[in-house]
């Protein structure tokens, strides 16, 4: 029987790979649309939505990227997450 081996996908890894796949640089990077997609491929990420969009927005400013700030923090997230209100 063979075994099947799955490169384990750290976060950055797969912040640069989403980044990487918006192939239209005349669009900015959305931070929104990128977070709804690193969540969805590691649910179990232990990093907050601003952490996230942080990573998100360096790889693509690194790529010579634009970026649209669009992701939206729910009401009382800030607080459980451990993060003070702006």
């Amino acid at each position: 029987m063979s075994k099947t081996h799955f490169q384990e996908r750290t976060v950055g890894y797969v912040v640069d790979q989403y980044v990487e796949s918006r192939r239209d640089p005349e669009w900015p990077i959305s931070t929104g649309y990128a977070l709804r997609a690193i969540r969805t491929v590691l649910p179990n990420c232990n990093l907050s939505d601003r952490q996230l969009a942080e990573m998100v927005a360096a790889s693509a400013i690194s790529r010579g990227r634009n970026v649209a700030f669009d992701f939206v923090v729910e009401p009382g997230v800030l607080a459980q997450q451990g993060h003070a209100a702006f």
